[in-house]
Parts: C-alpha cells; sequence; structure tokens
C-alpha cells in the first residue's frame, strides 16, 4: 500500500510492538516509571500485567531502548515454561550459548555462571519474560531463586514479569508466596478512555508524518474510538483496514463509511446513539452491494397500504 496517498511516510497502525511510535498514555507513563524506580532499586522482580492488547509489551520494549547499551539483557518474547530447564534453556538460546542436550542442574549452571560473569560489568543482567502467564509455579520458583544470586556488586539479575492479569490472581496463591514476596514493584496496564483513544490514533498518524486531520473526516476517530473498547491493537487493526478500504475507493481521507466497514469486517459494533449498539452500515465503494429487491405487487384485497407500513423503520446512526 502507497501511504504516501494519505501523505504519510510509512504505515502507521503497525501490528507488530513499535517503540519509535510510542504514546505517552498516563497508564504507560506510569508503567515506565515503576520500571524506572525498580531497576535504579535493583527489585529482584518486577509485574507489568493487564489485559490483552493494551501495550504491556510495548512499555517494556521502550524500557530496554532507554537502558544503557552497557546493560545485558534476556528477552523471552513467549515464555511457555512447565519445567525449570524450559526457562533455562530459553535464557540460554537468547544469550547465544549452548542448550540443548545438557541436564537441568547443567542448564541451570551454565545459566548461573554467565549471570554472575556478566554482573562485572556493574549492571545486573535484565531477562524481560513476555507472556509470563504461561510460567509454571516450579518455573516462577526458579526464576526467584536467579533473583537471589548476588555478586560483590549486588544481585545479579533483574527480571521483569510481562503478564496477563491472571498472573497476579495466581500470586495470590499460598502456594506462590515465596515469588509474590520478591515481587517489589507492580504495574498494572489498562485499556485506554475515549480521548484517550481519539490521542492514540492522531498520534500514529503524526509518527508516520501525516496530519490526523487530513486523512480522518469528522466523525471517524470518535466512532473507531467507541468501538475499539480502548484497546491498542484492536485501535490499530480497525484503523490499518480502514485505510486500506479507503485506497481501494480511491478516497483521500478515512471516512465514517470506510471505518462501518472495517469495524464490521472485524466482528467491532459501535455504540448507536442510545447505547444499543444497533448500528446501521452504510454503502461503500470497497463493499459489494447485495442485489436490489424488486418491489413486491400488493395483491388485491390485503391489508395495509404504503402510506401505513407494517413494521417500523431500522434506527439510524446519526452523523
Amino acid at each position: 500500500m502507497d501511504w504516501s496517498h494519505f501523505g504519510m511516510d510509512r504505515a502507521p497502525f503497525r501490528p507488530a510492538v513499535d517503540p519509535a511510535a510510542y504514546f505517552a498514555a498516563p497508564g504507560h507513563e506510569a508503567a515506565l516509571a515503576g520500571l524506572v524506580g525498580a531497576f535504579a532499586r535493583r527489585d529482584p522482580l518486577v509485574l507489568i500485567d493487564g489485559p490483552s492488547g493494551v501495550g504491556k509489551s510495548l512499555v517494556t520494549r521502550k524500557w530496554l531502548d532507554d537502558l544503557l547499551p552497557d546493560v545485558p539483557r534476556v528477552l523471552i518474547p513467549n515464555a511457555r515454561a512447565e519445567k525449570p530447564a524450559d526457562l533455562l534453556q530459553a535464557v540460554l538460546f537468547d544469550l547465544g550459548k549452548p542448550y540443548q542436550g545438557l541436564t537441568e542442574q547443567e542448564l541451570r549452571l551454565a545459566v548461573t555462571g554467565h549471570l554472575l560473569d556478566a554482573a562485572g560489568g556493574g549492571f545486573p543482567t535484565v531477562l524481560v519474560i513476555d507472556e509470563a502467564q504461561h510460567l509454571s509455579h516450579a518455573a516462577l520458583e526458579e526464576l526467584r531463586l536467579l533473583g537471589n544470586l548476588e555478586s560483590r556488586a549486588g544481585a545479579v539479575a533483574f527480571a521483569v514479569l510481562v503478564a496477563h492479569a491472571r498472573l497476579r490472581d495466581a500470586l495470590r496463591l499460598p502456594a506462590y508466596a515465596p515469588v509474590a514476596d520478591r515481587i517489589g514493584t507492580r504495574c498494572r496496564i489498562e485499556a485506554f478512555g475515549a480521548e484517550e483513544s481519539a490521542a492514540y490514533l492522531a498520534h500514529q498518524v503524526r509518527a508516520a508524518g501525516g496530519d490526523p486531520l487530513k486523512v480522518f473526516e469528522e466523525g471517524t476517530v470518535a466512532l473507531m474510538s467507541a468501538a475499539c473498547g480502548g484497546v491498542p491493537r484492536v485501535l490499530n487493526r480497525a484503523a490499518a483496514l480502514a485505510f486500506e478500504l479507503s485506497a481501494e475507493a480511491g478516497a483521500p481521507a478515512v471516512d465514517v463509511e470506510a471505518a462501518l466497514e472495517a469495524l464490521e469486517r472485524l466482528g467491532r459494533t459501535p455504540p448507536d446513539a442510545d447505547g444499543t449498539g444497533e448500528a446501521v452500515l452504510l454503502p461503500h465503494p470497497a463493499r459489494e452491494q447485495p442485489p436490489a429487491r424488486k418491489p413486491r405487487t400488493q395483491a388485491a384485497g390485503e391489508r395495509g397500504s404504503a402510506s401505513e407500513p407494517k413494521h417500523k423503520p431500522g434506527r439510524k446512526r446519526p452523523a
């Protein structure tokens, strides 16, 4: 797709985590500040949780980008570890170290040795573990034990758990108490409100070199903001699809019809003026139209007339 058609240098709504397009929402900024403070204190464990798609991974990647390049780091983007050995193998894999054919104790010693050696540079190794709700109790215990390792400069590991909110619920169980007690900072990221959603869409367009006032027609941003539940991932998908539909139709900007079509394809129903969600899908050039029905000739003797319809007309969405 040629984004210069809309006056932009690149795609504004990317599906992957993009620290370059970071939006400084209050919730994201609070979590980022929590990470900065926790690292300064050398908390052994940090928890960042929240619903899917709200930007937890983005906040941690932004924080990693802002760290000094001398800070050693390990990033595990999809933590699925039933056994401690699974977690230790993932750490060694990211470090580019041998991880196959080793016993669990050999894996543990290899990771321990690397962490102690890396701490000689003055910083602990940062372990960012995304999708941490998939870690088993045994794997979390292994992570807690790694946090107990210390050198003369202090702790040799600083672990960040990025997880769905259900991990916080699991940590309330008595069996998880030793791990929960080691978490020094807990940050929860929630979905955007309507105003934040609108500001987010405008920010992404500006980050791509565009002008939100020129690429969104009136009412479009408010419509998508209301229908996407304040989830950045959903906002990205809806906006990107609306732009594609507008480009197919040769339109110079995204209008309400393109936004409605994009939302329908994603299964998102915008709320109506009365909050019922019974929206009327307006025609759009990018959508195939159903064949028109021929009017039925009214037989003699049938009740009713054209001036007295039998059914109420459908609710229309206000412009």
